[in-house]
This record gives structure tokens, sequence and C-alpha cells, in this order.
């Protein structure tokens, strides 16, 4: 029987059950070339820029045509993410976990920076194949510091949470950075002088603010990169409330440098944590 020429959709836009595409929609189109041209737009415009209508045009085809892959825009979504997860899983897990911790957390955090949109689809309810690799790989760290389930939960939320908590805060003055200043200046290394709002002085005193005060007249600056130093903070912490957690000799990490390719390469199915790591 002939393919039809239009989709055959039910309200809203979703796509009947059983309705397959046309033979030429199944070669031109996978869920992994709608995710990364929908990160693309994502990427260069805001999340409010994706909609079925802008994501065809970039693929040069129509927008019913999308509705034979994807029912709609939640799903679009859940593709989005689960392409962008694909970016967090290290194609080898260290031994020691305090670096597979710290390993994991710099990827999460330079992704973020790098796809800021994805900070807006962080709590969807979504399991892709890749958030259960993700998940999977967190646990396996976590599993060589405690044997409690409910614990190593606490602890992969406590690193994640800390990773969003700092890119949030470090895009946001990003945001508002002077207008003259580099973009990307000091985003992760020592911060310049502190340099108060006007009215400062005044507020300050006027509120009896002397440990404000003093911030400036020392000539505050941070000594040390703020995310790497909580990092360590929490790290300690873990190791601290868990002091029979298993050692490895551990591998030198060196300072995090973004890379250009931990999302937008195929993620969703070739990066995988190797058997036995």
């Amino acid at each position: 029987m002939a393919a039809p020429t239009e989709p055959a959709v039910g309200p809203g836009g979703r796509r009947r059950a059983g309705q397959a595409p046309p033979p030429g929609c199944r070669t031109s189109l996978s869920p992994e070339r709608l995710a990364l041209a929908a990160i693309a737009l994502a990427d260069a415009e805001g999340l409010a820029a994706v909609s079925m209508r802008r994501l065809a045009a970039s693929l040069g085809v129509g927008t019913m045509t999308l509705y034979y892959h994807v029912r709609d825009k939640d799903e679009l979504l859940d593709l989005m993410w689960n392409e962008f997860l694909g970016g967090h899983l290290l194609d080898d897990i260290p031994a020691d976990w305090r670096t597979a911790l710290t390993e994991i957390a710099r990827r999460i955090r330079q992704s973020f920076q790098r796809h800021p949109w994805a900070l807006g689809v962080a709590v969807r309810p979504a399991l892709g194949p890749n958030k259960l690799r993700y998940l999977e790989q967190y646990l396996t760290v976590a599993s060589r510091i405690t044997d409690d389930p409910d614990e190593q939960l606490r602890i992969i939320h406590s690193v994640s949470d800390l990773v969003v908590g700092c890119t949030l805060r470090e895009l946001g003055g990003q945001a508002y950075r002077d207008p003259d200043e580099p973009a990307g200046e000091h985003a992760d290394g020592p911060a310049p002088l502190l340099e108060p709002q006007p009215g400062f002085d005044a507020i300050v005193a006027a509120e009896e603010l002397p440990r404000l005060r003093s911030l400036q007249t020392a000539g505050c600056r941070l000594l040390t990169p703020r995310f790497e130093q909580a990092l360590g903070w929490l790290l300690d912490g873990i190791e601290a409330a868990h002091p029979g957690a298993r050692q490895a000799s551990p591998r030198s990490v060196e300072a995090a440098t973004p890379a250009p390719d931990l999302v937008g390469t195929a993620a969703t199915t070739r990066m995988l944590p190797k058997k036995g790591a």
C-alpha cells in the first residue's frame, strides 16, 4: 500500500499510533539528527526559539514531516536532553573515586557552560538511554564510597547540585558583566578586585555592615577558582563522612579545559562506559 502523502496525526499534532513514515523520511531523518539540529538552534538562539516549525526549516523539510519522527515538542526536548547527556559519559571511569567524581563534575559543568539552555530542561523526568547510562556511571563511582544505595544517591545529588549551582552563578555573572570585558574572562580563574556598585559605601555605612566594608578595604579577590575550591571542599566532606571508602592510586587530574566535542558527535550511541570500568 502506498505511503500517505501527509502524516496521519491526531489532535494537537500527535502522530497516530502505528503510522509509519514514508521511505524517504526513514533515511533522511533520525532521532539523533533531529536532536542535534534542535541543539544547534537552542545554542544559537535559546530554548524558546526551538519549535517544530523552526526545526523543520533548519532541516529543509515540511513541518508535518517531523511528526513522523516525534509526537510533539515534549518528545523533541527528550531527544535533546538524551543527546546532551551523552556528552557526560566518560570513555573510562577512573579507579579512584575522587578522580572519577572530579572528572564527571567537570564534564557536566563544561557541557552546561556551552549549552546553557540545558539548565531549563534538567529537571525533566525523561528517562532516555543516555540518562540511564549517566546514572549508572555515577552510581558506579558512588558504590566505591559506600554500599548504601540511599547514601549513593545523596552523594551524586550533592555533586550535581554543586555543578548546577556554580554554573547558574557563572552564567548569571556573564549575563551582567561589563560589556567591555571579553567573554569568558575570569570564568573560573582569579576574580578581579571587588568593584562595588554605585552607592555601595553609603548603603554599607547606613546599614552598619562592617564585614562588607572590609571586603573593599582589603581589596578582596578570589584567590582560587571558585568551582574547583567548592568541589574540593565537597569531596573532602564526602571522604570525612566515609573514612572506609575504597582508595585507588589516582591518576593526575589536570585543570579542566573545555573540549569542543562533548555534544553533537553521535553521543547517543557511541559514548558508553567500557565494561569493567
